[in-house]
């Protein structure tokens, strides 16, 4: 008897897990195609990316839940949850509530100083909202190949963060300037804008050069432009400028660039079968097919995005063309930057 009514819980109790699993599948397929891309950015685009060492939980909210995928001991110590879903090496979670009430999500965030006690303390966690709750607040996010570019330029933060070296950088010796503060001086000042947005033509001209004396001398006169305008800054704002803009350029920089490589492969690849199944927001692969980067001017150009960005973009496509090996030395060394390496290619 007392055997029939553990057989009978037990079937009861995977009852319950396939409804679960049935309820919140979508939400599954696609933390597991997330994790599935960090494979291929590894493989294809920048080497040790989906390591171990450097993983980065990720926190997924809908409306009514949240959802943590690969979890660290301390945050489940917090946080009452409950396994709902595990294949190969990824766990998701669900929490007994919403973590929190912001209505958006798309950051990678860590708490440092001395809260100590904090689940995310000198550890990244990636959140993100559901397509559903980013589509709402961002209707240009359309399909989920676009929302899924959000998140693994967020998760490349992490990626940052997780090198120590970099993490102690940037804490010790950046965070104090805040990337808005170099935002309000290009917006506030025309004649910063005007030659940041000339430093940016000359990283274009550059790139597209094909003789390698004419690429070296347009690379020479950027950083003569660029070191006149620091020089008018730290004249005309007292602000130096220098090793705020050479970090905030390699941190978003190459977060674009790994954004940006997934449009690449999205335009290459055929659609994945188990997500288009499950998810009305998946589109075929194949209306990328004509995805052209001189279309998609916010991805490059200053004067349609916060110019670090593109200029750091810009700076890591040069670095490609130069093929100058700067993936493996980044973030490793702490404050090294694009610029740092371009400058001593």
């Amino acid at each position: 008897m007392l055997k029939l009514i553990f057989i009978i819980v037990t079937i009861n109790l995977v009852s319950c897990k396939e409804q679960t699993i049935n309820n919140h599948q979508v939400v599954f397929d696609r933390i597991e195609f997330v994790y599935n891309l960090k494979e291929t950015i590894e493989e294809d685009v920048w080497k040790t990316f989906n390591n171990k060492e450097f993983d980065v939980p990720l926190i997924y909210y809908t409306d009514t839940a949240s959802f943590i995928a690969n979890p660290t001991e301390k945050f489940l110590a917090i946080f009452k949850s409950k396994l709902v879903y595990e294949v190969g090496k990824l766990k998701i979670f669900k929490t007994e509530k919403l973590l929190d009430s912001v209505p958006f999500h798309m950051e990678t965030g860590m708490t440092l100083g001395d809260t100590t006690d904090e689940y995310n303390y000198h550890s990244p966690f990636m959140k993100c909202s559901s397509f559903e709750i980013t589509n709402k607040t961002i209707p240009e996010v359309s399909t989920t190949e676009q929302w899924t570019t959000m998140i693994m330029h967020e998760y490349f933060h992490g990626f940052q963060y997780k090198h120590q070296a970099y993490l102690n950088y940037c804490e010790n010796e950046i965070v104090q300037i805040q990337p808005d503060s170099l935002k309000s001086i290009y917006n506030s000042n025309a004649w910063f804008k005007e030659k940041i947005d000339f430093e940016n033509s000359l990283l274009l001209q550059a790139i597209i050069e094909k003789d390698s004396i004419k690429t070296n001398i347009i690379i020479d006169s950027f950083f003569k432009v660029r070191h006149e305008r620091r020089r008018l800054t730290k004249r005309n704002l007292n602000f130096d400028i220098d090793n705020y803009e050479k970090c905030y350029e390699t941190m978003e920089g190459t977060a674009r660039y790994v954004e940006y490589s997934l449009y690449k492969k999205y335009s290459t690849r055929s659609g994945d079968d188990k997500l288009s199944k499950s998810d009305t927001s998946f589109k075929s692969f194949n209306q990328y097919k004509n995805y052209n980067i001189e279309n998609e001017k916010w991805l490059y150009m200053t004067s349609k995005t916060i110019y670090f960005y593109a200029i750091g973009f810009n700076m890591a496509n040069l670095l490609d063309k130069l093929k100058v090996d700067y993936k493996s030395k980044l973030f490793k060394q702490g404050g090294l930057s694009l610029e740092e390496i371009l400058k001593t290619r």
